[in-house]
């Protein structure tokens, strides 16, 4: 499981933030058929049936601003981003992304080929296989910025797993899908377990609004 990067870990003794009830141990139905019309031009699997959250992750990005993410078991996650608090007032953003490719690093060459002055995140476009995405974050900035760093603090399901933190240095592209009004976004992180663990990850995801949604 990909939750099995996650080394470093911490005392699980605070009551977690649950925006939509979700919450480890929870589930959640999607209603995907408009992207299932056009999942033929999708550069990853829709996810299917319902959908266990096996784990949580929280990030607090500063100014109340925060991040959700709830991991399944089919190595997804939903990402839900507030601000001023968890109510569903409070949601900005719902995306669903699929983990889709994941390098182990062991170097410093492999870390800087991710990020450094020429690393691939925070470049102004992304080459995945044959589709190129386009940087979200900063897009009139031209060339290469330096990508968004936060920590984030996962909770298992398994209480017999302490919670942990990771540390991600992180940008986000998108596509737009052709003859549609729908894009496909991209997130690429280096994310850092430990100072001797690095794991480059890319996940390739979609919008979600609330009533595409079942909470069970």
């Amino acid at each position: 499981m990909v939750f099995d990067w996650f080394k470093s870990k911490k005392e699980d003794n605070v009551s977690l933030p649950s925006p939509l009830n979700l919450r480890p141990g929870s589930a959640v139905e999607l209603d995907l058929l408009p992207w299932r019309m056009i999942r033929e031009q999708l550069g990853f699997s829709l996810p299917e049936g319902i959908q266990t959250i096996e784990a949580a992750g929280f990030v607090d990005l500063g100014a109340g601003a925060s991040l959700s993410r709830f991991y399944t078991s089919d190595d997804g996650f939903l990402q839900i981003s507030t601000s001023g608090g968890y109510e569903t007032e409070n949601i900005d953003d719902i995306k669903f992304f699929v983990f889709t490719q994941t390098h182990n690093i062991a170097s410093q060459s492999g870390v800087s080929l991710w990020v450094s002055d020429n690393g691939l995140i925070g470049d102004k476009n992304f080459q995945l296989d044959e589709a190129l995405y386009q940087r979200v974050w900063d897009d009139v900035v031209p060339g290469r910025i330096e990508p968004v760093s936060f920590t984030e603090t996962v909770h298992s399901r398994d209480k017999s797993v302490a919670p942990y933190d990771v540390d991600h240095l992180v940008m986000l592209y998108q596509r737009p899908i052709a003859e549609s009004e729908r894009v496909e976004y991209l997130l690429a992180s280096l994310e850092f377990s430990s100072d001797e663990e690095a794991t480059a990850v890319v996940s390739l995801g979609f919008d979600l609004d609330l009533s595409s949604m079942s909470i069970i």
